[in-house]
């Protein structure tokens, strides 16, 4: 695989936990890179370790677990997974989890490890969750490199997740050229997850891609509102004009929908056909939970609701009080 351009898609070097929003996450990510240093000092007696019930690295639904490069499952708490080479396991929609997971470890090269998406039931329940896994690539003392991950079911959408996709999809761009569309209208591949999708745009605004939205597809964007106002697509391009990359926040709809919510779009610079182009993903903001206001008035009964009061302490001979008007 090709190295990046110098200056389309930036890397971080910062601890591996840095930038994430949820504590669970960080957990996850600081469980995943422990157990890729035990393996790199320790090599493949590790397994023992991993493998240990009611470790640090087997708890519940969290656990680690490790796969060969060609696909064998080395360590699973799932007899039925462990020792067998599962490369074509998929998801319920198609989705391809462990092909998946080895290219969220490979697809950039100065980045050996990534994140992966897919929906896979809860142990112990009937229907399956969006699960978000953490793997990295490690290579042990003998040489030989694995895939080291854990995963959590969690249908919240990290910022660093955008981040890590878009990082992706740059570097898939400039490899592949449009081939890359293929690979980001799939709905059963790496860029569609919880919602949200790939798009891109060339330099003048005209919309390349957008699986989502196809109907958008061949019209020059650059003039477009968001509904409030706003004009998102010029705002981007700035973006990644001054910056090279960063963050965007506006009012779109969900595919299939035609009421708008608040979204947010991490856009990058990437080359394709000897030109810059812009790609993005953009994901929904999980709304949040309706509080009651105590303070607001209690609102009176209507004059129906005092009828059928009055009916039923009637039946009973009971005494009702006139309904308050004013």
């Amino acid at each position: 695989m090709e190295p990046v351009a110098a200056g389309t898609a930036t890397l971080k070097t910062e601890p591996a936990t840095t930038g994430f929003q949820y504590p669970e996450t960080r957990h996850l990510v600081q469980l995943v890179e422990e157990a890729a240093d035990l393996l790199r000092q320790k090599g493949e007696t590790a397994f023992t370790d991993f493998r240990q019930p009611g470790s640090r690295w087997r708890q519940g639904e969290s656990y680690i677990f490790v796969l060969a490069p060609e696909g064998n499952m080395l360590v699973h708490p799932d007899p039925e997974l462990e020792g067998k080479n599962q490369l074509e396991l998929k998801d319920i929609n198609g989705k391809p989890i462990i092909r998946g997971l080895i290219s969220a470890a490979n697809t950039h090269p100065a980045k050996p490890g990534g994140w992966y998406h897919y929906q896979w039931p809860v142990p112990g329940a009937l229907l399956p969750r969006w699960k978000s896994s953490y793997v990295r690539l490690v290579q042990a003392p003998s040489g030989k490199s694995y895939l080291v991950g854990s995963g959590m079911y969690n249908d919240r959408m990290e910022r660093e997740f955008v981040v890590d996709l878009v990082t992706n999809a740059v570097a898939e761009t400039e490899q592949r050229g449009r081939d890359a569309f293929t690979l980001f209208r799939d709905p059963t591949g790496p860029y569609m997850a919880k919602d949200a999708y790939i798009f891109v745009m060339d330099e003048s605004g005209t919309e390349l891609l957008n699986p989502a939205f196809p109907n958008l597809e061949g019209r020059p964007m650059m003039d477009m509102k968001d509904t409030s106002g706003k004009f998102l697509n010029r705002e981007m391009f700035n973006v990644v004009q001054q910056r090279g990359a960063g963050w965007v926040d506006y009012m779109w709809p969900r595919p299939g929908e035609s009421v708008s919510t608040r979204k947010s779009a991490y856009v990058s610079k990437a080359q394709l056909d000897g030109a810059w182009v812009l790609v993005g993903w953009a994901f929904t903001f999980p709304m949040p939970p309706k509080k009651k206001n105590r303070f607001l008035p209690q609102r009176r009964p209507s004059w129906f609701s005092w009828c059928a009061t009055r009916q039923r302490c009637s039946n009973k001979k009971e005494k009702m009080p006139s309904p308050k008007c004013g």
